[in-house]
């Protein structure tokens, strides 16, 4: 029994990586945005929707409900402890945490490697779709956060162009 929940279970994963919503369009160049705390390049095409000081959001507009990327700060500390979990804790243990709060607690973590410079990019799925995300460290607790969620997995190519570009102003 225990094996058809797991089928199951692997069955719906494997369905929503197909996924519905919109196809991604080819990268066709990019834009830059700049904070007080870092600069990020976007793929064409895509929306800012907003700015602060220390944050971005976009959209794009073939679907700008489920399209959606931000860059942010992010208290590490907070994060973990606020999802129950203690602290100090590895970068990656705070991208576990991230992903266990994710979508109300609905979101499931399916790779996370560690970078050359100590940030981790992550990858799962959500009831929604996809997400990337990305989360650089800048001290002990402060990070910035970079997140990219589509419908499916045709947007991968915008997401690495998206989490690649962040750069951290000195």
């Amino acid at each position: 029994m225990q094996r058809i929940g797991t089928l199951l279970a692997v069955g719906a994963l494997v369905l929503s990586a197909c996924g519905a919503g919109a196809e991604a369009p080819p990268l066709a160049g990019s834009e830059q945005v700049c904070t007080e705390t870092f600069c990020a390049q976007y793929p064409a095409g895509w929306n800012l929707v907003d700015r602060g000081d220390t944050f971005i959001s976009l959209s794009h507009p073939d679907d700008p409900e489920t399209l959606l990327a931000t860059v942010g700060p992010v208290n590490m500390e907070g994060l973990v402890v606020a999802n129950g979990g203690t602290w100090p804790q590895t970068v990656s243990g705070v991208v576990e945490a991230f992903w266990r709060a994710a979508d109300g607690g609905e979101a499931e973590l399916a790779t996370s490697t560690i970078l050359p410079d100590g940030s981790v990019e992550s990858f799962g799925v959500f009831r929604s779709g996809r997400m990337w995300a990305r989360l650089i460290p800048l001290t002990t607790t402060d990070a910035i956060g970079v997140e990219m969620r589509a419908p499916n997995r045709s947007w991968e190519s915008h997401a690495e162009a998206f989490l690649d570009s962040v750069v951290v102003v000195p």
